[in-house]
């Protein structure tokens, strides 16, 4: 027999019980909880792949939206990179914008913090990829302020590129590239022909190739906490040094773009270059008899080098199943045939322990030999918004000076010094 009041307490404890099975059945059902996507769902993705990348990349995704079993339809648009920025700023603010996108890992910052992008830090436990299998500063490269805003799509550093028959005719084993900043000054003088308008060494005035011997030389543009320039240093005079002295010497010619720069490579003019993947074709379009590998160490054996990419991202338009769809599709990426091809087609270093592995990339002397150098990677002003202020107004400006002649490297270093400490006082 119940005492007194037991009888209340007992239905007070059912109503409870009650409230939470209805709680639970509700939130089951909530957006914030869809795990599955309903079959047919459509989303749409962009990216600025307009080059023969776009066509490999279009083949892929027609064979996924014939091939997974949820009949998620993927409409890809491919346009051109500023073209595709400059859509997406608009679309996003009326929720029109794509659902998935191909995004550089230097966009992250102002998207993100402007609502653009989802967080995606819910991705790996849904997938149930191992996440181990993936270089973790890779995966690192594409976060920002402890959240995930892009699951890689393809990374990948710069590279050493050489002309064989340049390293022959100089007297050089065309098998041996230099290996520290030493041989490197010296093979660039030996490779340079000014009779011949032949130049050892060749590079544009920016900070993206300086920044790999900086790193290895154990300098920095930037403080540890992105609070402050640490540029002017001894380790960066050096580096700033031994660049003037190529544009000094004629060892390397001045003023020309990237685009000038590929093509004196291709025309057997520039002996030693440093580019990213994307030039492997253009050389063996060109038979050009090249070798690719690692940017020469520190002499004291040092290497760190520029590490970039893109990432699949989600947008804010994206509804809650857009999302999971789009998670299928990134996890269709991310298995090994696929990232297998992407590296064997694209010439793409490959970032997944398991394709670097395989038989036939091992096989491919260049992809095995630039899957190693991913470890080595790292992104320069990681996290900080105001970079491209930074390059613009000053880093690279001053850099241009520097091969023009008309500054000393200890002056480059002060002027970038205070460039660099004004903005970031403004933050």
């Amino acid at each position: 027999m119940f005492k007194k009041g037991e009888c209340y307490e007992t239905d007070f404890v059912v109503l409870v019980l009650i409230t939470c099975m209805v709680s639970m059945v509700f939130a089951a059902g909530s957006k914030e909880d869809v795990s599955t996507v309903t079959k047919g769902t459509e989303i749409s993705f962009w990216n600025g792949f307009t080059a023969s990348d776009g066509d490999i990349l279009r083949e892929i995704f027609d064979r996924f939206n014939a091939e997974n079993p949820q009949d998620i339809k993927v409409d890809m648009d491919i346009m051109p990179w500023a073209n595709m920025l400059e859509k997406l700023a608009v679309s996003v603010s009326t929720k029109t914008g794509p659902t998935l996108i191909l995004l550089g890992l230097e966009n992250i910052p102002e998207y993100s913090e402007s609502g653009a992008l989802l967080s995606l830090n819910d991705f790996w436990e849904w997938s149930g990829l191992d996440k181990d299998n993936y270089s973790p500063n890779v995966l690192k490269a594409f976060q920002y302020n402890n959240n995930t805003y892009g699951i890689p799509m393809q990374y990948n550093s710069h590279y050493l590129y050489w002309n064989k028959d340049l390293f022959k005719e100089a007297g050089l084993d065309p098998e041996k590239p230099p290996k520290n900043f030493s041989e490197f000054i010296e093979y660039a003088e030996r490779l340079s022909d000014p009779t011949k308008e032949q130049y050892g060494y060749a590079f544009a005035a920016d900070s993206a190739v300086i920044t790999n011997f900086l790193w290895s030389n154990g300098g920095d543009w930037l403080t540890a906490d992105n609070t402050k320039s640490a540029i002017n240093s001894p380790e960066a005079i050096q580096v700033f040094k031994m660049f003037q002295d190529f544009s000094k010497n004629k060892i390397s010619p001045t003023g020309m773009t990237g685009a000038d720069l590929d093509n004196l490579f291709y025309a057997g003019k520039v002996a030693m270059y440093i580019n990213g993947p994307w030039l492997i074709a253009g050389c063996r379009e060109k038979g050009i008899d090249f070798g690719i590998g690692s940017i020469p160490a520190s002499d004291s054996g040092n290497k760190e080098f520029i590490g970039t990419g893109v990432a699949f991202m989600i947008t804010s338009s994206a509804t809650e199943e857009q999302k999971i769809a789009a998670y299928e599709v990134i996890k269709y990426w991310l298995s090994k045939n696929i990232l297998k091809e992407w590296t064997l087609r694209n010439g793409f270093p490959a970032w997944s322990q398991e394709v670097l592995d395989d038989p036939e990339v091992q096989k491919n002397l260049i992809q095995s030999e630039l899957g190693t150098i991913t470890q080595y990677t790292r992104v320069p002003f990681e996290g900080l918004p105001e970079s491209t202020q930074i390059l613009s107004d000053y880093v690279n400006p001053i850099l241009e000076q520097l091969t023009y002649l008309k500054i000393s490297p200890s002056e480059a270093a002060e002027k970038m010094e205070e460039g660099i400490n004004k903005v970031l006082k403004n933050r």
